[in-house]
């Protein structure tokens, strides 16, 4: 099994990108996004996290959660149980996984999600912003919407009820050059 080198920081803010197994367009449908949110819901009560932003895409979601300071900082075992317990419910109430590659059939896994996940851990307050910026702007990006405040599935709204955002934000490009794993 590998061991991968991961930052860990008391109060940290986390960007993750999180992807569908063979890149499926589940998280699109109603049923996935109750899913989710009720195993987020979940994890959090018994692994506190605070979701600081997210937005929800056909085939993958990206998060930003900053972790309790003086707690544990194990995000790897949250994001494994938000996976989990998604993957539990949204096949008991009738989602479908589709066909798993060989090698997971091999070794009784589950192809709901990718198995890794991809995480940045924010250095400062203005890497926190880059990061927000990229994962509002991302339906924009991918043709899902033709402004940032037309996808439903994202924490902008809720930023701009907050007054960080104003609504027309977004019609340029607000981080070009930037690149993240979708």
């Amino acid at each position: 099994m590998a061991t991968y080198l991961r930052k860990h920081v008391h109060g940290g803010m986390y960007f993750f990108t999180v992807v569908t197994g063979r890149r499926n367009t589940k998280l699109a449908k109603d049923l996935s996004r109750s899913c989710l949110r009720e195993a987020i819901s979940a994890v959090s009560a018994t692994h506190p996290f605070t979701l600081f932003a997210s937005v929800l895409l056909p085939d993958h979601l990206h998060m930003m959660w900053r972790l309790p300071d003086g707690r544990d900082q194990d995000y790897s075992t949250r994001m494994r149980l938000i996976k989990s317990t998604f993957t539990r419910m949204y096949l008991r109430r009738g989602g479908r996984e589709g066909s798993p590659a060989e090698s997971r059939q091999r070794h009784g896994e589950r192809s709901v999600w990718q198995r890794r996940f991809w995480e940045h851990t924010c250095r400062d307050d203005l890497d926190i912003k880059r990061c927000l910026d990229y994962l509002h702007w991302n339906p924009v990006k991918h043709g899902l919407a033709p402004r940032v405040i037309d996808w439903a599935w994202s924490s902008f709204h809720r930023f701009v009820r907050l007054g960080e955002y104003p609504t027309d934000w977004g019609g340029v490009n607000p981080c070009p050059g930037v690149e993240m794993p979708e």
